[in-house]
């Protein structure tokens, strides 16, 4: 890189940076801002990773202005903060001369502008929050039922093809004087579900009104099966963790309820600050569970922070820097960081109040930023870690093999639901037909009891002579009365059920007609 000849605000010749030696702390080891001090070339292939992001910009700049860095030793590891008006830890030494430059990623903040000079920031980080990882245990009686979709989807499914079923039915209603075939409001909502379950109908409609409104359904539902086939192969695929919380405002419901506890570095108050101070009602009510409450526990660096989340059984959420605890995470199968960060902060490297170096260092860690050397630093850490990785965990490996009956225990109590739900149907439908042939049974007389009334009726009546131009004449009562006599019979006896008659039973009386001879006939016979 060709360097511009004068500083680009104090317009400092460059040529008067070069050769000079800058003192520098190292208030704690953090990767992968800072994994270890070595500024030789052998050190990475040594180490087999480079020194971190913030030793890497040190050895850019100390490399084009010929630098010599010297280790200010210090057994005080704090970064420092204000403290009844004096700085402590690195930034009081700092402040004091004691120290040209701290070599860490320092979160930027308006106190520490005033005392020293911040660099350009050269990452975006966000809070992140670290926990155990919790075991992989999930009910999966349902499995195959709820995981797919959620119960809002079923919901809306259902009403759908309700909805649809008896809009069908009212416009084979309006379209029955055409000819459309008419179905009734259960095979209605019937036909949508055949639809959504990938069946074909029973009777095609005729109007083109009505197999549209099919058309785009079965288009609808071969999307939804598409989607819930697709959601089964995933969800069957990997395992799925169940986080405790997914969020801050989890991770605070979570404290308030007495199921976790935060850690926190005691050596970088930064973050604790930032809780204190902000106006946000979600970060007030997390400070009152961290002062007054004691919600919090405050270790000695991240690491030990790392190692008693790890000991525990849960309850324990380490709060700190998300970078650094993702890596933590990636390299340990015990840890989990919860996806979602807060308290978004800038980081930078704090020099000398009004250092000569200071707009040097900026453009060139602004250079470096653009040109992607930092992100590339901290994907080669990451890549190391990935190539040592010898942990495993079976938890979060792929499963492979044949899909066991844990998994697929909720199509057999589906099948077990449509066999109780039929029996249960079953019984229904025989109490409906036993009521319905109870009502039938005592409406008025059957047609055989009718029968039997007319016989009786026409046997009791006045002997019927031989018919005359007088009895024809006289009413028509009579003749009403020896049709439907007549119709009754021939309604209740079917001639290939009548008994065959002997010639002697043929054989009138002297004073009897031929119609009592008939009546006694069916009678006796009957």
């Amino acid at each position: 890189m060709s360097a511009s000849p004068w500083h680009a605000i104090r317009k400092v010749p460059v040529e008067q940076l070069r050769g000079k030696t800058l003192r520098f702390l190292v208030p704690s080891l953090e990767p992968p801002y800072v994994n270890y001090i070595n500024f030789t070339p052998s050190a990475v292939k040594d180490h087999g990773y480079n020194p971190g992001v913030v030793v890497e910009i040190m050895k850019d700049i100390g490399k084009t202005l010929n630098l010599t860095y010297e280790l200010v030793v210090t057994n005080d590891t704090k970064w420092g903060n204000l403290v009844n008006g004096t700085w402590n830890g690195a930034f009081g030494r700092l402040y004091k001369g004691e120290a040209d430059m701290i070599a860490g990623a320092t979160i930027m903040q308006y106190d520490r502008s005033l005392i020293s000079d911040l660099t350009y920031p050269f990452e975006f980080e966000l809070t992140g929050m670290l926990i155990r990882t919790p075991i992989r245990y999930s009910d999966h009686t349902f499995l195959i039922v709820t995981q797919p979709f959620k119960w809002e989807v079923w919901g809306l499914t259902a009403i759908a093809i309700l909805a649809s079923g008896i809009v069908l039915k009212l416009l084979t209603r309006v379209l029955g004087s055409l000819g459309e075939h008419q179905y009734s409001p259960f095979d209605s909502v019937w036909i949508f579900f055949s639809i959504f379950v990938q069946q074909g109908l029973p009777h095609q409609p005729s109007s083109w009104t009505c197999r549209i409104l099919l058309a785009l359904w079965w288009l609808a539902a071969m999307t939804l099966m598409a989607t819930f086939t697709g959601s089964l192969v995933a969800l069957f695929a990997v395992q799925r963790i169940n986080l405790p919380f997914t969020s801050v405002e989890g991770m605070l419901r979570s404290i308030k309820a007495g199921h976790y506890i935060m850690l926190m570095d005691v050596n970088s108050q930064t973050r604790t600050e930032m809780i204190a101070e902000s106006n946000i009602s979600l970060f007030k009510e997390l400070w009152h569970e961290m002062s007054v409450n004691k919600r919090v526990k405050y270790v000695d660096g991240l690491q030990r922070g790392v190692d008693m989340v790890k000991a525990s059984e849960g309850g324990l959420v380490l709060v700190g820097s998300m970078v650094t605890l993702e890596y933590y995470a990636f390299v340990d199968c015990q840890l989990t960081l919860i996806p979602e960060g807060f308290l978004p902060t800038y980081l930078s490297i704090p020099l000398l109040k009004n250092s000569p170096f200071s707009t040097y260092f900026s453009s060139r860690i602004q250079e470096l930023n653009e040109r992607g050397f930092i992100q590339k630093w901290m994907r080669d850490y990451l890549v190391y870690l990935a190539s040592r990785r010898t942990t495993k965990c079976n938890e979060t490996m792929t499963e492979t093999g044949n899909l066991s009956l844990r998994r697929a225990q909720g199509a057999f109590w589906l099948l077990l639901a449509g066999l109780s739900l039929a029996f249960l149907f079953l019984f229904v439908e025989y109490i409906y037909s036993w009521l319905k042939a109870r009502m039938f049974k005592s409406s008025p007389r059957s047609l055989q009891s009718m029968s039997t009334d007319n016989i009786s009726t026409l046997k009791s009546s006045k002997s019927f002579g031989a018919p005359t131009r007088e009895s024809m004449s006289t009413s028509s009562d009579t003749e009403g009365s020896f049709s439907r006599g007549r119709n009754a019979l021939n309604l209740s006896l079917p001639l290939r059920s009548l008994p065959s008659m002997k010639s002697e039973d043929l054989k009138l009386d002297d004073h009897q007609s031929p119609l009592d001879h008939s009546l006694e006939i069916f009678e006796e016979r009957f």
